[in-house]
């Protein structure tokens, strides 16, 4: 049976559990995102190096608004054995609100809020990508990513293999994957000394895709999202 078929009945069991969830945001200039099933029960967390030299240039990240602290790595507890859910059921809102780790009580999806900061002396070109690392029993078919950057929101997702496919009316019309493993680029121009962005990431498995069907049951997706300098300044 197809999950489209039952949701929104969130009083009867939706499905066997699928996947396991976890995030990790490490390196000034490197967040990663990872979406882990079957990897052991501490699994789904991703470490990576920080390069000095982008560092050097002085973007930031931290889970505080006022940046009165700033880290090389900010990682979140994985979720153990997540649901599929819908975007209706998302907690924007909270999540927006909430510095860091969101954990919705009620539903699972990864939901991580935080902030870029060029703390260095020069106005810089950013650029910021998702990519697909790793992925098993085609996941990538069937999940969503929400990317909201100071307000705005945009839904990635892989094309359907048909044009037919109908979502409900409440759910915004997702923007397909640049690529089979690239998710989405995005470049911030003229990013300012001491100018800040909050960016919040969403990850989830839509139940509504016809493609979250049982085939996709211990299914696997590892993501990287990257935050890169184009250029050495503008005058």
């Amino acid at each position: 049976m197809r999950l489209s078929n039952i949701l929104g009945l969130r009083k009867q069991k939706i499905r066997s559990r699928i996947f396991t969830l976890g995030i990790l945001i490490t390196g000034f200039l490197s967040i990663t995102f990872g979406v882990i099933t079957f990897y052991g029960q501490n699994a789904g967390n991703f470490v990576m190096s920080v390069d000095t030299a982008a560092r050097n240039r002085g973007i930031v990240i931290s889970t505080d608004p006022t940046f009165d602290y700033h880290t090389t790595r900010l990682m979140s507890e994985p979720i153990q054995d997540a649901r599929d859910v819908t975007y209706a059921w998302l907690k924007i809102d909270e999540i927006m609100e909430h510095n860091g780790n969101y954990v919705d009580v009620d539903h699972d999806y990864v939901a991580y809020t935080f902030y870029v900061k060029n703390n260095g002396l020069e106005t810089v070109d950013m650029t910021y990508y998702i990519r697909i690392t790793e992925v098993f029993k085609n996941l990538d078919h069937a999940v969503r990513v929400l990317v909201i950057d100071d307000g705005v929101e945009t839904m990635y997702m892989k094309p359907d293999a048909s044009n037919n496919v109908q979502y409900p009316a409440y759910m915004p019309i997702a923007e397909h994957f640049l690529t089979s493993s690239m998710v989405m680029r995005e470049m911030v121009a003229n990013f300012k000394p001491e100018q800040i962005k909050t960016i919040s990431v969403i990850i989830w498995l839509e139940g509504n895709d016809p493609d979250t069907t049982d085939a996709v049951l211990g299914g696997m997706i590892k993501m990287q999202m990257n935050f890169t300098v184009n250029n050495i300044g503008i005058n």
